[in-house]
């Protein structure tokens, strides 16, 4: 079992919620584990849009026939929060508030639709819906959102074994992120990420100049790289259906760049969880 967090400090776009969704879909598609998707979000149906398209009927796919039902609760958070709130949760139950993206592999928790104020009583409910699917599913993916209270976002982040921390290609922005991560509180050096959100492979600030001059690492920087189809097709709820057609492709293009570095991604984060068990012996 593995949480894994998707963070950002940047008020740039970084495409925060893509990335994490975009790496949920991929270990969905490629691994037989059960995968959950957590949103943090609130008023924001970007999720679902990218998974189920409008008024879709259910359809038989790779895996199986997807939940796609508008019955389906798309406000689980709300009920699994009433859930806890009376002393009867216990870590099965978090299943019957998920909504099905891949039939038995990849599931997701979608944010809260409501008030600001039903909001911030919500948030308090995280770190035990995080603690308890950690013993349903094999990987529990956050998608932390820049409206949580720091409070929040400490919890979560604590809670995490890896934490993708999500920047821009802007110099000032990196600093500030790698800042971040010195101070030690918001972000651990030993378990954060630092991933290049909506990457342009042919800036000037490339991942092997970022790596090489400001990061000084060995190992280059990871990216999510920006892509047209992508940005399409999450609008029309086509995301899954997006990756098993890059996986199918041969030539090099931006569409193979884009799954590589999601899969090198997912890399980095398996190498980084297998250091820190190491540490922890």
């Amino acid at each position: 079992m593995a949480v894994i967090a998707f963070y950002t400090n940047c008020k740039d776009q970084t495409g925060n919620t893509v990335s994490a969704i975009s790496l949920a879909t991929y270990m969905g598609i490629m691994q037989n584990k059960r995968i959950l998707f957590i949103s943090t979000s609130l008023n924001n149906s970007e999720i679902r849009k990218a998974l189920w398209p409008p008024q879709s009927k259910k359809r038989s796919g790779l895996f199986g026939p997807n939940t796609n039902s508008l019955a389906v609760n798309d406000n689980g958070i709300e009920g699994l929060d009433r859930i806890i709130r009376s002393n009867r949760i216990t870590p099965d139950i978090i299943t019957d508030y998920t909504r099905v993206a891949l039939k038995g592999r990849f599931e997701v928790l979608q944010g809260y639709n409501g008030t600001e104020e039903q909001y911030k009583e919500i948030q308090k409910q995280y770190l035990q819906i995080i603690n308890l699917s950690k013993q349903v599913y094999d990987t529990v993916i956050i998608d932390i959102d820049r409206e949580l209270e720091k409070k929040s976002k400490i919890e979560i982040l604590s809670a995490a074994d890896v934490v993708v921390a999500m920047t821009t290609q802007k110099v000032d922005n990196i600093n500030s992120l790698i800042g971040t991560i010195s101070e030690g509180i918001l972000l651990k050096k030993a378990n954060t990420i630092i991933t290049l959100g909506k990457y342009d492979e042919k800036s000037k600030y490339n991942a092997k100049n970022i790596t090489r001059s400001i990061i000084k690492s060995k190992e280059i920087i990871n990216t999510v790289p920006y892509n047209t189809v992508l940005f399409e097709d999450i609008q029309e709820g086509k995301l899954i259906d997006m990756f098993i057609r890059f996986l199918e492709l041969k030539s090099k293009d931006e569409n193979t760049f884009f799954i590589e570095e999601i899969k090198r991604l997912k890399e980095s984060i398996e190498k980084k969880e297998q250091l820190l068990q190491q540490m922890r012996k």
